[in-house]
Parts: C-alpha cells; sequence; structure tokens
C-alpha cells in the first residue's frame, strides 16, 4: 500500500488539493501498477511560520 505524504504551505483551495490527489494517485498507479485503492495521499498544511530557511521563518521570506 503506498502512502505518500505532502507537506506544504497552507493557502492551496480544496479543489487545488483535490486534483493534486488525483493526479498523485494517477502517477502512483502507473508506476507502481496498484490499484487506486492501495493508494493513500495524505496533505499537510502547514502555516509559513512553522518553516524555516535560510536561518529564518518562510513567513518573512514568503511574505
Amino acid at each position: 500500500m503506498p502512502y505518500i505524504s505532502i507537506e506544504m504551505f497552507k493557502g492551496r483551495t480544496d479543489e487545488q488539493k483535490k486534483v493534486l490527489i488525483e493526479e498523485i494517485t494517477k502517477a502512483t498507479i502507473s508506476a507502481l501498477g496498484v490499484p487506486s485503492e492501495a493508494v493513500w495521499v495524505v496533505i499537510k498544511d502547514v502555516p509559513k511560520s512553522n518553516w524555516g530557511e535560510k536561518g529564518k521563518p518562510c513567513s518573512e521570506l514568503y511574505p
């Protein structure tokens, strides 16, 4: 059972996340030959203030 975890900045719409889940699932089916029922996709929306890059919170780097 493939389990795909995606972490990204908060701010995408439910429709964008729906499309992402559909496309990741299709790619996994194609690459691994598994049925869609076996594919799990989890999206974790992370506030920019909870991620850091270059020694600073991403909320400061990418307002």
